[in-house]
């Protein structure tokens, strides 16, 4: 491909033997896999470059990295379509996230609040996130299960010695669990969740998504769109950042929509908005979830690997950065 400027492809495999062994006379072996393949293509015309990010990976072993030629050349595809896009316009949209997007959302807006030991020295935070606090709509189910064959994100035993469990963090838009170690689980007075987790022998554990999604609701892709009628259609969460309750997060690319059909391509998005005040305008969650295969999160100097998931969401009035 004549634009293509660069590309360049990583592969990480890493196997782990984990041994616990406690005065309570619990043993424990776990063995975990996980492989990633995980790359950028960075595409040019003249002075404009634009960069796409490709990757694939789990825990099962290299099932997940192979036959990755077509995933490849969609993302070619959409690395140079990307030179031909005009950038948005910034302002208030309505706007349609997809499962990557929305996943990432999910893990680094909310999810990192629902860790315990990130709320318990901060009141305010501490308030707002009290178990039976209504934060989103009825529509709005949030789950993190580490259990989940497959994922980065999976193991079945904490580095405490605890059985993971899944924990159900918001039904019907209600806040319903936190994700716990033994010791936050007997200052909050809730169940231990299995949740204490460290990057290897050399760090002390804490609290760790594992595998966090917004479960699927009723409405199709198709049915979505119509629901949004004008707005926004934004794809692929790169990078990003939080500030308390307050977070930008970019989007590799999006579509203008309009009388509920997807037109023109657009880039250059970045969205800004408040945890609590996006969770309200979720308005529509899709059937389609999709959990990612791959993914990591630092934390403490750490870094583990994690996933998160979720299906199409459409979510009313995102501020969106833009010329």
């Amino acid at each position: 491909y004549e634009k293509i400027a660069t590309t360049n492809v990583d592969y990480e495999e890493v196997i782990r033997e984990k041994y616990f062994n406690s005065t309570e006379g619990t043993k424990i072996r776990e063995d975990l896999v996980t492989t990633l393949l995980f790359g950028e293509i960075i595409s040019k015309e003249g002075n404009l470059t634009q960069n796409v990010r490709v990757s694939a990976g789990g825990s099962n072993g290299f099932s997940n990295i192979r036959n990755q030629e077509s995933n490849f050349e969609e993302r070619t595809a959409i690395a140079l379509n990307l030179l031909k896009a005009k950038p948005v316009k910034g302002g208030a949209y309505n706007c349609i996230l997809n499962p990557n997007l929305a996943g990432v959302f999910t893990h680094e807006a909310f999810g990192h609040f629902s860790e315990a030991d990130i709320i318990e020295t901060l009141p305010a935070m501490r308030e707002k996130m009290k178990i039976g606090n209504k934060l989103g709509n009825e529509i709005l189910d949030i789950v993190d299960n580490a259990l989940i064959p497959d994922q980065l994100g999976f193991y079945k035993y904490d580095d405490e010695g605890v059985e993971v469990r899944p924990v159900q963090l918001m039904k019907n838009g209600v806040l319903t669990g936190r994700l716990h170690s033994r010791r936050t689980a007997a200052e909050f007075g809730e169940q231990i969740s299995g949740h204490c987790v460290a990057e290897d022998f050399c760090y002390p554990p804490i609290i760790r998504m594992g595998t966090i999604f917004i479960k699927p609701g009723k409405s199709s892709f198709e049915e979505l769109l119509n629901m949004l009628g004008d707005g926004l259609y934004i794809l692929d969460a790169k990078g990003g950042q939080t500030a308390g309750e307050n977070f930008t997060f970019g989007a590799q690319y999006g579509y203008v929509i309009r009388n509920g059909k997807v037109g023109e391509m657009i880039r250059d998005i970045n969205i800004l908005g408040n945890l609590y005040q996006t969770l309200k305008n979720i308005v529509a969650v899709g059937n389609d979830l999709v959990l990612s295969k791959r993914g990591g999160c630092g934390k403490g100097q750490m870094n583990i690997r994690s996933c998160n998931g979720s299906p199409h969401i459409l979510v009313n009035n995102i501020v969106i950065g833009g010329l």
